[in-house]
This record gives C-alpha cells, sequence and structure tokens, in this order.
C-alpha cells in the first residue's frame, strides 16, 4: 500500500518542485500527495503549520494522509533550535493528528539542494556555476542569489524552479546534501527529530 505524504512548505517555489524532487519515491511506494504552504506569501510558524495541516486532514477526512512533513528553510541557523519553534505543534493538533507531523529542513534554501546535482544544474543554465562550492551545498550562504546570478537576464520564478527541479536527480542531490537526505528520510520513513 502506497504511503501518502503531504508536505507543508514556506512558499510557491517550494510547492511547485518538491513533488519532482521527490517523485522517484513512489518506486517505494512513497507518494507525496499534495504540498500546502501558507496563503499570500504568509510566513510558516506554528500557527500557520498548526492551520495548514488541519485543513489538509480535515479535507481528507475520508482517507487522511499517512503523515505530514514539515520542510523548514532554517537559513543558516541551527537546525534544533529553528526545530524548538515548532515543539508545541503536535500538541496544539492532538494525539492523531500530532502523531503523524516529521520535521525535515533546508539548511540555506530549496535552491541550495540543486547545486548538488552539479551537472545537471548546468546544463539546464547552459553555462559554468562561478565560484560556488557544490561539493558541501547545504554550506553555500544566500543560494537563491547565486542561481538568479547564474540565470542572467532570465528572472528566477518559481515556474523555473520548478523546471530546474525537473531536470535534477534526487538520488545525486541526497548524496551530496545531508539536509536533502534529511527531508527525503522524512517523507519516505520520517524522524521525529532533526539529525
Amino acid at each position: 500500500m502506497t504511503k501518502r505524504v503531504i508536505v507543508i512548505a514556506s512558499g510557491e517555489t517550494e510547492r511547485r518542485a518538491v513533488p519532482h524532487l521527490v517523485s522517484h519515491l513512489q518506486d517505494s511506494g512513497v507518494s507525496v500527495t499534495d504540498v500546502r504552504i501558507p496563503p499570500r506569501n504568509g510566513a510558516l510558524n506554528v500557527q500557520m503549520a498548526e492551520k495548514l495541516i488541519k485543513a489538509a486532514w480535515y479535507a481528507n477526512a475520508d482517507t487522511p494522509p499517512d503523515k505530514f512533513v514539515l520542510l523548514v528553510d532554517v537559513d543558516g541557523a541551527d537546525p534544533e533550535k529553528v526545530q524548538r519553534t515548532f515543539t508545541n505543534l503536535s500538541e496544539r493538533l492532538g494525539r492523531e493528528v500530532g502523531a503523524a507531523i516529521m520535521y525535515a529542513y533546508a539548511q540555506w534554501h530549496l535552491e541550495a539542494w540543486y547545486f548538488a546535482d552539479a551537472e545537471n544544474l548546468r546544463e539546464y543554465i547552459k553555462s559554468a556555476l562561478g565560484k560556488v562550492d557544490t561539493s558541501s551545498p547545504d554550506r553555500i550562504q544566500n543560494p537563491k542569489h547565486h542561481l538568479k546570478q547564474l540565470l542572467g537576464s532570465r528572472v528566477y520564478t518559481a515556474r523555473v524552479s520548478e523546471e530546474i527541479a525537473e531536470t535534477l536527480d534526487a538520488r545525486t542531490i541526497a548524496q551530496r546534501s545531508p539536509s536533502f537526505k534529511g527531508f527525503l528520510d522524512a517523507v519516505r520513513n520520517g524522524s521525529r527529530e532533526i539529525d
């Protein structure tokens, strides 16, 4: 039986890109059925996460998801410290829903994961990746800025992010980005703690 997962993320870029980055998990019986984000570019905080999770849970009341994965950009901060801001989320949601929540993070932004598959990113951009150290994508500070610079006159939008995600190999990203591997592990198996 397929494990149904809903990802709660911070914005449209994630909403469009995440399904492509996890599509290979369907082969192992895991399906991301939806990526929910705050409306009107709102912040992803504990109150918003609670609303998004409740809305998704009750919208699928007949067949609720097996779990939710809360994907948070920690912007270079200590992931455990950021996770602590969501510590009472499970309690706020109640035992049944709260037990279905897993946590994952992107060390900076989702765009850092793109640099982990340097070969396919280079092919998409059709140029070299500059001085960015693609061997440690989670250490790239302000990866979104670097990506925008590499795109030149092309404007970086959520749609462009989705196009990039479609060209990348998630297995390559997982080998080079610990935060992406952690995200995949949370989607696949789940872990209540951030490693």
